[in-house]
């Protein structure tokens, strides 16, 4: 041996060089051609992320006399994550026992959360955690299990005008209220960050590839006033504690309530309440039924509370006057296929003018003023006032009534829908409504509860306006019939509990009875008081509406609702600075005429 390798030996090693090279080749070219779409895949879930950056949804704001207050706001709260893709089994045990006890929580239940996503990059352990679970968490040092912040929203006021605000859940999605009528400037827009780094997501190798900032979302400012709402809420609450039913387990036939308080020279709503209520903070503990909005989805029979608006209509349409006489019937009337008309037990009138139909509530009355209009003209008034169709106000789930047309009345309904039961439902929103139209001089005017939206630096981006639906009365008439009619329900008709002391106020009351399945139920009813003051300019507009009271407590509008309406009606004047009216003035040019 001479120490060389000899030329088969060469050939061997370089045959196996060159097999060891076509042998890499061909691997090299099946992952590319056979799985490069895989790999590449992986590399890019292992190496890539897009990390979302949530965008901070907008406040709400409400009205005072200094100015706004937030009403809804939001904080960044920290929540713990894991990804358990970097864990290996052995390590999936020991990270879950010492996440479950920064925490606080079972170990089991965090094991089986990362189990049941074991290929996942991302799993949620727990939302809101305390700053001291924050910092629990932080000091393990697991690479797997962080620390991040997310907004969530609040109600600094509870339960304060709950309903107009909604709520969003945790997730952040908006689920009823302003919170969901007005999403498309609060939610803003989510940025992200493109991040590379290596497969186990080390931060040494990590660098931001892209990024795109959040855009947070604009500010809604409400035309509602946070102290109305309160005085309104207070009221409501009053009543329902004195007339409502206290043993009721049947949600459905316990007491509730809606209310609405409007600007009627505007349409702006300074207040919107319903019973029973929830708080938003804690949405999640609250019942269906807390959580609605009954001024604006729950219709029912406004009974009474209808009577002005077909009389004042007869009177626009030329078809009778306020002098014009209607017999009464003394109480009972037996309507040609139209079945018994009673008025209230104990009343029995003769011939009464139209004015003192509606200032003493007379059935029969107003049933003889249907037999004078036709279904047509009596259609055309409800109509004219808004009812029948969604008032349009920018809040979600709103119920537009119902105004049956007149082919499907029958004899019956043409004597009953001008005292408000049969062919007419309305909601309280819509009730509060059609009176303000009334009360500003004859215009329907759109509600309305966002006075603006802003961006973060104060600049107006829309704007709330006043909005005329139409003219539903000449000035003259809608004067003319506050005066001699809707004063004097209040001075000395069916509205006397709501005297105030330094205003006139006018209005009308309503009990209806509720309808069920087999007719009207039994000692069931809704009582009903609508109002507005001064009466000389009319700032305010009050609806009330207590549904299902204690019958043996009391169930008609002048007992059960007027006084909520008189103390909503005071303390609003009284905080609005409205000044005072002399009742004397007004009662002169009211009771001039019979």
């Amino acid at each position: 041996m001479d120490g060389r390798f000899s030329p088969w030996r060469c050939h061997l090693i370089y045959a196996a060089l060159a097999a060891g090279l076509l042998a890499l080749a061909g691997r090299v070219a099946y992952l590319q051609r056979c799985r490069g779409a895989e790999l590449k895949a992986l590399a890019e879930r292992q190496q890539y992320r897009k990390v979302l950056l949530p965008a901070r949804p907008g406040n709400i704001f409400a009205r005072t006399r200094g100015g706004c207050v937030v009403v809804a706001g939001s904080r960044q709260v920290p929540c713990c994550h894991a990804d358990p893709y970097l864990l290996d089994d052995a390590e999936l045990i020991d990270a879950s026992a010492k996440a479950a006890a920064a925490l606080g929580v079972p170990a089991r239940d965090v094991l089986a959360a990362l189990r049941a996503r074991r290929n996942s990059r991302f799993v949620r352990l727990a939302r809101d955690i305390t700053p001291a679970q924050a910092r629990a968490v932080n000091a393990l040092k697991l690479r797997a299990v962080k620390v991040a912040y997310e907004w969530r929203r609040y109600y600094p006021n509870g339960a304060a005008a709950a309903h107009v605000l909604g709520f969003r859940q945790i997730d952040g999605a908006a689920a009823a209220g302003i919170e969901l009528g007005a999403d498309r400037w609060l939610k803003g827009r989510a940025g992200h960050k493109d991040v590379r780094s290596d497969a186990a997501r080390r931060g040494t190798y990590a660098r931001i590839i892209e990024y795109e900032p959040p855009v947070d979302g604009r500010h809604v400012v409400l035309t509602v006033d946070l102290m109305v709402q309160g005085f309104l809420e207070q009221a409501m609450a009053a009543a329902v504690r004195e007339f409502g039913k206290t043993n009721e387990p049947d949600p459905k036939k316990a007491t509730a309530a809606m209310g609405v308080v409007m600007d009627p020279r505007t349409g702006a709503i300074l207040a919107m309440a319903s019973l029973p209520t929830f708080d938003p903070n804690h949405y999640t503990v609250s019942r269906p039924e807390q959580r609605r909005n009954r001024a604006i989805t729950d219709p029912y029979e406004p009974g009474s509370a209808f009577k002005p608006f077909v009389a004042v209509g007869a009177v626009q349409m030329a078809r009778a006057d306020l002098t014009t006489r209607f017999f009464c019937h003394h109480g009972t009337y037996h309507a040609v296929r139209g079945g018994v008309i009673r008025d209230f037990p104990g009343e029995s009138f003769g011939l009464l003018p139209l004015t003192e139909i509606v200032i003493h509530s007379s059935n029969i009355g107003m049933a003889k003023v249907g037999e004078l209009l036709g279904n047509d003209a009596l259609y055309r008034i409800g109509w004219a006032f808004g009812f029948g169709r969604a008032t349009g106000v920018e809040l979600p789930g709103e119920c537009p009534g119902r105004l049956v047309p007149p082919p499907d009345w029958t004899s019956y309904a043409t004597r009953r829908y001008p005292f408000g039961q049969g062919p007419i439902v309305v909601t309280a929103l819509q009730l509060a409504t059609a009176f303000s139209a009334v009360a500003n001089g004859g215009e329907l005017l759109r509600p309305r509860i966002i006075e603006r939206v802003t961006d973060a630096r104060g600049r107006v981006l829309a704007r709330g306006r006043r909005a005329r639906v139409r003219r539903v009365l000449s000035p003259q008439v809608a004067r003319r019939f506050i005066d001699e009619v809707l004063v004097q329900v209040v001075r000395r008709g069916t509205g006397r509990r709501c005297q105030l002391a330094d205003w006139q106020a006018f209005g009308k009351t309503g009990t209806a009875q509720i309808a069920g399945r087999g007719g009207y139920e039994e000692r069931e009813y809704t009582a009903t008081f609508v109002a507005g003051a001064p009466a000389r300019r009319p700032a305010v507009v009050c609806a009330i509406s207590v549904y299902r009271p204690d019958y043996a407590k009391g169930h008609t509008g002048g007992k059960v609702a007027a006084p909520a309406v008189r103390e909503t009606l005071e303390r609003t004047l009284g905080y609005l600075d409205v000044p005072g009216e002399d009742a004397t003035d007004v009662a002169s040019r009211g009771e001039g005429r019979p």
